[in-house]
C-alpha cells in the first residue's frame, strides 16, 4: 500500500466538479423573456418609423362638433397631468424614499408600455375605433407588426397623449384601492384564502372598468363597434360597451398585476422575483434583471388574457352600429368583396397579402 507522504493534503471534495448544476432562478428566466419582448417592440417601432407610415390619420370629411373638440383637447391635457402625477407618486417618490426603484415603480413603467398591445385588438378584425382628431401618428400595425390581418390597420389613430398614460390611470392605479379593500376583507373575515380574495379583486376590477369605460365611451373619444350584442351594454349604440372588455381587460389584465402584488411573500417579493438574491451581480444589475422580469410578466399576462381572447371575439362580432363619423371609422371599413364594408357576420375578411398599406 502506498504511503501517504507526510504533510500531503488529500484533494478537497469541494474542488470536484458538481454532478448537477444549480437551476436557473425564475427571475432570470422572466428577465430573458422581458429582453426578448423589448427587442421585438423596438423592431416593430423601428420598422414603423423607417417605413414612413408614422403620420397622423386623416379625419375625413365629417366635421367634429366644437364641444367635442374642446373636450378632446382637455381630456388629453388632463390625462397627461394625471400621468405625470402618477409617475411621480409610483416611481420618483418611492425611488427617493428607498434609494432604488421599487417593485410598484417598476410595474408602473411596465404598464406604460402596454399601449404597444392596444391596437392588437384589431389584429384579425377591426373592433376598436379612436377619434382621429386626437394627437396621433396612426398605428404601428399593418406593414410593421408581423402577420397583421385587418385592412388599413395603420389608419387606427392611437391617441398618444391619452393611451400611454391611460393604461396606468384606468388600469394599474386601480390595483391599490382594490388591494386595500381586500385587506379590509381579510381583517373582517380572517378565514378568506388568498384565492378567494383574488376572485373578489378580479370581480371588483371588472365592475370598475365597466363603469369607467361606459362613461368615457359616451364622449366619443373611442368606441367598441365590434361587440357580440348578447354580451354588450347599450348594444347597437355607437357608445356600446362589450362586457367581454370589462372581463378581459378590467378583471383579468389588471387582475393579473393585482394578484402578483397580493401574493407577495414575507420579504415583499413577488413570485416573478424569486431567486434574485442568488445572482452574483451588482445592485444595478439586479435592478435591471428585476425590471425585465416584471416587464415580461405584465406584457405576457396582457397578451394571454386580453390580446389572444380578443382575436376570437373580433371574428365573432355582430355588425357595427350605425352613425360613426369619418373621424371614427378612419378607413377601417374595407372588408367584403368590394372592400367597402365594416366587419361583421357574412362579410369576407381580406387576406393579409391583399391588404392595402
Amino acid at each position: 500500500m502506498a504511503k501517504i507522504l507526510k504533510g500531503s493534503v488529500p484533494r478537497s471534495s469541494s474542488s470536484a466538479v458538481p454532478l448537477f448544476r444549480e437551476p436557473t432562478p425564475p427571475v432570470v428566466r422572466w428577465a430573458y423573456a422581458g429582453a426578448a419582448i423589448a427587442l421585438f417592440i423596438v423592431y416593430v417601432f423601428a420598422t414603423w418609423f423607417l417605413s414612413g407610415r408614422a403620420v397622423p390619420t386623416d379625419p375625413g370629411p365629417d366635421v367634429l362638433p366644437p364641444v367635442m373638440a374642446q373636450f378632446i383637447f382637455w381630456v388629453q391635457i388632463v390625462a397627461m397631468l394625471m400621468g405625470a402625477f402618477a409617475f411621480w407618486y409610483f416611481v420618483i417618490r418611492s425611488w427617493i424614499r428607498e434609494g432604488q426603484m421599487t417593485t410598484t415603480g417598476m410595474l408602473y413603467i411596465a404598464w406604460l408600455t402596454l399601449f404597444f398591445q392596444d391596437p392588437m385588438m384589431n389584429y384579425t378584425s377591426a373592433t376598436v375605433l379612436y377619434n382621429s382628431h386626437m394627437v396621433n401618428l396612426g398605428t404601428w400595425t399593418l406593414g410593421s407588426t408581423p402577420g397583421w390581418t385587418s385592412p388599413n390597420g395603420n389608419n387606427l389613430p392611437e391617441p398618444l397623449l391619452l393611451i400611454i398614460v391611460g393604461y396606468t390611470i384606468i388600469g394599474y392605479s386601480l390595483c391599490f384601492p382594490v388591494l386595500a379593500m381586500l385587506n379590509k376583507c381579510k381583517e373582517r373575515w380572517p378565514g378568506l384564502s388568498k384565492f378567494r380574495l383574488a376572485l373578489i379583486g378580479i370581480a371588483t376590477l371588472a365592475v370598475l372598468d365597466t363603469i369607467f369605460e361606459s362613461l368615457l365611451l359616451r364622449t366619443g373619444v373611442y368606441a367598441y363597434p365590434g361587440g357580440i350584442r348578447e354580451l354588450t351594454l347599450f348594444a347597437g349604440e355607437t357608445y356600446q360597451f362589450p362586457l367581454t372588455e370589462g372581463l378581459t381587460y378590467g378583471g383579468l389584465t389588471i387582475g393579473m398585476t393585482m394578484v402578483l402584488l397580493l401574493y407577495r411573500d414575507d420579504k415583499g417579493q413577488t413570485f416573478v422575483e424569486q431567486g434574485i438574491e442568488k445572482l452574483r451581480i451588482g445592485k444595478t444589475g439586479r435592478q435591471w434583471v428585476k425590471f425585465l422580469a416584471l416587464f415580461a410578466y405584465v406584457q405576457i399576462s396582457m397578451f394571454v388574457v386580453f390580446t389572444i381572447p380578443n382575436q376570437w371575439l373580433a371574428t365573432h362580432s355582430d355588425p357595427y352600429p350605425e352613425g360613426y363619423p369619418s373621424y371614427m371609422l378612419n378607413g377601417l371599413c374595407a372588408y367584403g368583396v368590394e372592400r367597402n364594408q365594416c366587419p361583421g357576420p357574412g362579410v369576407m375578411m381580406p387576406r393579409p397579402e391583399n391588404n392595402p398599406l
